[in-house]
């Protein structure tokens, strides 16, 4: 019996403790499969290896289903048959969609709601559709050099896709993308226009610090406010001043 109830003392106390040494050795950076004699195989599942943040993914390592952005595809389709149409209804019902998103971007940034909807209906049709086109692609991850939504997007990648949907090119490096933009003073800088700092461009929401951006590779496209440390270096620049 002692020998039974020792034999599974020991192999209980066994499991715990390659249980124990395979995490400590992903704690320091080792592989799961590779950290030493009689690894422990972690599933990988288990093994965070995407560029896309854990709270963003599902487990299938799928964007999250995520409201906004099926606003956003609502109030894209309303603009393009408002757009098309001159029925004052259907325009009617493109202000009601892009109210709708609007008040998930404010209540989610802690922004004034009727402040960014001004802002946006202030704001020309071209930039509101940069600024639809560019909130469809939430969730997705980062991919650097990547201007394609259904495989990731770097940050100028974000911008130079949602400006081309709206008519404008733009070049894919973000210092390029300010200086081809006519640049702004930001008292002066609308809901939709080009935000950024050396290394990185923004779309700009049009209230305080918020805006769109392929944030950096753990986090993929997201809604929140300029990095504080970087405010103070920003500069605006409109990619459609004309409109």
């Amino acid at each position: 019996m002692k020998r039974g109830l020792g034999s599974r003392r020991a192999a209980r106390f066994g499991v715990v403790g390659a249980v124990l040494a395979c995490a400590c050795a992903l704690g320091y950076g080792a592989s799961p499969v590779h950290a030493g004699r009689g690894a422990v195989i972690v599933p990988p599942s288990v093994v965070h290896t995407s560029w896309r943040s854990p709270e963003m993914m599902t487990k299938d390592a799928q964007p999250r289903h995520d409201v906004l952005r099926d606003r956003a595809f609502e109030a894209l389709e309303a603009y393009e048959n408002a757009v098309a149409s001159k029925d004052p209804r259907v325009a009617d019902r493109y202000q009601r969609a892009l109210a709708s998103v609007v008040s998930i971007v404010a209540a989610r940034t802690f922004v004034s709601r009727s402040e960014m909807l001004a802002a946006w209906q202030s704001t020309s049709s071209r930039h509101q559709k940069a600024i639809l086109v560019g909130l469809t692609t939430l969730g997705a991850g980062y991919l650097f050099g990547s201007d394609n939504p259904k495989k990731g997007l770097d940050c100028s990648g974000l911008v130079a896709y949602a400006w081309a949907k709206a008519g404008v090119s733009l070049p894919m490096k973000s210092d390029r993308q300010i200086d081809q933009s006519r640049e702004v003073p930001r008292a002066e800088a609308r809901a939709g226009v080009i935000v950024g700092y050396p290394g990185h461009t923004m779309i700009y929401l049009g209230v305080g610090d918020i805006v769109l951006h392929s944030a950096r590779p753990n986090l993929g496209v997201r809604v929140g406010p300029i990095n504080w440390r970087e405010s103070p270096n920003v500069r605006f620049a409109d990619p459609a001043p004309e409109s």
